[in-house]
This record gives structure tokens, C-alpha cells and sequence, in this order.
């Protein structure tokens, strides 16, 4: 991809108010807004399998919804009963039907197979469900902001608060962690939420995945 630009190089694939769907070299993009402001890479397929390991499990919550490759790696596996993505970006909800299709193109069919019957999206804000639901999730996965700084870290922190109140016994709350993180705030980062990891994920924690 040396020299290429997704959204300059790429097909325009789908489409819905602010949010856009290219496909470049078989991967796909996603933009929001103005100034192709890129929100998510289909390419962090592997990055995601490396970060959530086996903790998916049972009853599952996702905070962040972007192209729905995150979502998929958890319902890819065999212990996972059910899956509720939280997305504010109602453009980025209404585009998800558009993809579907495409993520199920043959050529994808190894990695993304799973049953879209256990996935249900809802258009809200991750904090108002989190305050408002009765129900309880053996894993959490929180993937809602673009970086982690000092000024995204609060609102992680409350994030990973309230997701304590809807949280089942033994189990599991897991962050996004971006690997383009500058090294002052990995520790802050981690501490939010390693009470909850298991040790065999925190040796693999220890070596930033």
C-alpha cells in the first residue's frame, strides 16, 4: 500500500449521512466527517485477535462499533453466547447492514464466520446504557476512543466505572489498547482495568500484547 491513499485509490463501497465505507487492496476503510477523518482499519483484524486472546466469553458487551471488525473477532468465538455493540454514530449503525454482505463475501468467509443471530447493535451512548441496563455481561470490551492521552483517559476511566455496575461474576472488562501509545500513559492505561485480567494475559499485557 506504499503510495496509495484509501480514499484516492480506493472504491467507494457504501455509504450512509457522514460515514463512508473504501475498499482498497481487499481491505476496508472507514471515514467519518470531513477531511477523510479515518475512524477504523479492517487491517486491525490481527491486532484485535492479539488483545482479546480467549476472554470472550457468555453474555457479551461492546462499547464502539466502527467497522464491525472487533465485533466479529469476538463472535468468531465458540464461547460466546451473545453479542450488544453500543454505538453512538447513528451513520455508522445505518452503514452496518451495507457491510454485512461484503464481510461475508466468500473471500472472507474463514475469518468472519459466526451467527448474526447472537449480534444485536443499538444506537446509544455507551455511559446512558451502561446506567440504564439490567442486565449483566461476562465480558466487556471497550473500543470508543481514537487514541489514549491525557485527554481521553477520564472518560476511559469513567467508562470502565460504570461498566463495573453491569458486570456478572468473574467477569471481564478489556480496553482497546492502541499501540501507537505514548509510553507516559500505558501504565495509567493498564491500571484501569487489570483487576480483571487473568494472569496468563497479564504476562502477555506486560509486553504490550
Amino acid at each position: 500500500m506504499e503510495g496509495l491513499i484509501y480514499f484516492e485509490d480506493g472504491v467507494e463501497i457504501a455509504k450512509s449521512g457522514a460515514a463512508v465505507v473504501y475498499l482498497m487492496n481487499n481491505e476496508l476503510f472507514l471515514e467519518i466527517g470531513p477531511g477523510h477523518n479515518l475512524w477504523a482499519l479492517e487491517s486491525e483484524y490481527s491486532d484485535y485477535i492479539e488483545q482479546l486472546w480467549d476472554l470472550p466469553k457468555g453474555s457479551c458487551l461492546e462499547i464502539g462499533l466502527g467497522l464491525g471488525v472487533a465485533s466479529r473477532c469476538i463472535l468468531s468465538n465458540p464461547n460466546v453466547r451473545s453479542l450488544t455493540t453500543i454505538e453512538k454514530n447513528k451513520d455508522v449503525v445505518s452503514i452496518q447492514p451495507q457491510l454485512t454482505a461484503i464481510l461475508d463475501d466468500n473471500t472472507r468467509a474463514s475469518r468472519w464466520s459466526y451467527d448474526h443471530n447472537k449480534h444485536k447493535v443499538l444506537n446509544c451512548e455507551g455511559l446512558i446504557y451502561l446506567y440504564e441496563t439490567r442486565r449483566k455481561y461476562d465480558f466487556i470490551f471497550l473500543d470508543f476512543y481514537e487514541a489514549i492521552n491525557e485527554e481521553t483517559l477520564p472518560a476511559i476511566r469513567d467508562m470502565v466505572k460504570a461498566s463495573e455496575k453491569v458486570l456478572s461474576n468473574n467477569g471481564c472488562i478489556l480496553c482497546w489498547f492502541d499501540k501507537y501509545t505514548p509510553d507516559q500513559y500505558v501504565e495509567e492505561f493498564f491500571a484501569l482495568f487489570e483487576t480483571y485480567l487473568q494472569p496468563g494475559h497479564l504476562d502477555r499485557k506486560a509486553n504490550g500484547f
